[in-house]
């Protein structure tokens, strides 16, 4: 059942309630209307929470998961690899080239990568601030097998926050038992690591994932999507890219708060869903890597200029230059897109300054210079390329004047600007008078 649902659910059963306080609410004169809705709200608020602190604690039963003293539990989820999971087949992962994770990455240790001994991990936590306060209560793993021929998900939970250590002990021994080549998160770098690399140092042991190889496929999404979709979060690509619907899920600032009440009320229905969310999680995020790793492949997958510009950008990140000039000329040559046409421009111009080719470079610089719509590196660049290696002053100074017309420059960006400025009259001063003598 969806948020809304439970929403209009609640009004329904509520609807005479709700009534009652308002005609209480609405004798009073002295307030206004605003004011009269903001304490019916108050009001309704402050007796929901009332009504859960005093609903009485349930009895948990006996064979509840994680019962049996372990103080934890496994769940497992199968995926055969000849299913069809939204707009996208797990079996394509078994053409995927070492070659492309290198490229996504940016890292040539990938080319050592068998792609199918892949790991994907997410954590579910108590908080989202971080730091020993925060407890990674779930942790899910994401990996092929071979023998199934299916992508497996599977999930421990912890249930007794005293039993952690045990917790990340079964943890440990799965992962011993598989070969896994190298890690593939989400913002694990920022988030999910850290954290759990604290967890461990508390139980004085070392958390094993760090001697993989690891993709934060965070930064590689934003590269290849941020140019076409208004938000890069794991879900909303999940849904628009794969068509993996997420009408019904949990919504994550929630999950805290359900898995508190699960460890007083010990009822799996509470967790379920939560449950659910982190599998969807890992699914979308081996199949947002998959449709990465088919651009990288093939930009006639891509479906945007856009996303062509990120590609463009993967390459030049990881270093083949050639492939990275090809993709920016086709964004400059064929985008509709004027934003992502000049960020192809500019990314052309810098490999032509890295292959020295100055006056190639100071072309593009100069499309990026255009009244209305200066481009403030493109003008730096411009300048510095008048100014030393043209040594004509006259238009250096101009790309300068232009680039203090620039209303949002920052205090040092400015002061770059200005001492140009200074530098640049001065010369042309000294010029002037050198003329004067001749």
């Amino acid at each position: 059942m969806s948020k809304l649902q439970d929403k209009l659910d609640y009004l329904n059963k509520n609807k005479e309630k709700i009534q009652d306080r308002w005609k209480s609410i609405d004798s009073q004169q002295e307030l206004s209307t605003r004011e009269k809705l903001e304490k019916l709200v108050k009001t309704s608020l402050k007796r929901e929470e009332k009504i859960t602190r005093e609903k009485p604690a349930v009895v948990p039963p006996e064979n509840f998961p994680g019962s049996d003293g372990e103080g934890f539990f496994i769940r497992e989820f199968s995926y055969p690899l000849d299913a069809v999971y939204g707009k996208f087949a797990l079996a394509e992962w078994k053409n995927v080239s070492p070659n492309q994770l290198a490229i996504i990455a940016g890292e040539d240790e990938f080319l050592g990568v068998a792609p199918m001994k892949l790991l994907f991990f997410d954590t579910e936590t108590t908080g989202l601030s971080g730091g020993t306060g925060t407890i990674p209560f779930m942790l899910g793993f994401g990996y092929f097998l071979d023998e199934d021929f299916a992508f497996r998900v599977k999930m421990f939970i912890l249930t007794d926050l005293d039993k952690e250590a045990r917790f990340l002990e079964a943890v440990d021994a799965f992962l011993q038992a598989h070969g896994f080549s190298a890690v593939v998160t989400y913002n694990g770098k920022s988030f999910d690591f850290p954290l759990m690399e604290g967890r461990y140092i508390l139980q004085r042991k070392r958390f094993p994932l760090l001697k993989l190889l690891h993709l934060d496929f965070l930064f590689p999404a934003r590269a290849l999507w941020k140019h076409t979709y208004p938000s890069c979060k794991l879900s909303y690509l999940g849904d628009f890219l794969l068509g993996i619907s997420r009408d019904e899920d949990i919504d994550p600032s929630r999950i805290p708060a359900i898995y508190f009440n699960y460890l007083r009320a010990r009822s799996y229905g509470l967790i379920q869903g939560i449950v659910e969310h982190n599998a969807l999680d890992l699914l979308g995020l081996a199949g947002l890597l998959l449709l990465a790793a088919k651009y990288a492949a093939d930009i006639s997958a891509a479906a945007d200029e856009g996303e062509i510009l990120g590609v463009a950008g993967l390459y030049d990140r990881y270093g083949d230059v050639d492939k990275a000039d090809e993709l920016y000329r086709i964004v400059k040559q064929c985008g509709v897109r004027t934003d992502v046409a000049a960020k192809a421009v500019k990314g052309l111009a810098v490999i032509m300054k890295k292959r020295k080719l100055y006056d190639e470079a100071a072309e593009l610089w100069g499309m990026l210079s255009t009244p209305g719509a200066y481009d403030r590196l493109a003008l730096r660049e411009l300048s510095v390329h008048l100014e030393h290696r043209e040594k004509n002053y006259v238009k250096a100074l101009t790309s300068v004047h232009q680039g203090l017309e620039i209303v949002d420059l920052s205090d040092s960006q400015r002061k770059d600007f200005e001492k140009r400025y200074r530098r640049l009259t001065r010369k042309m001063k000294t010029l002037q008078k050198e003329d004067e003598k001749s």
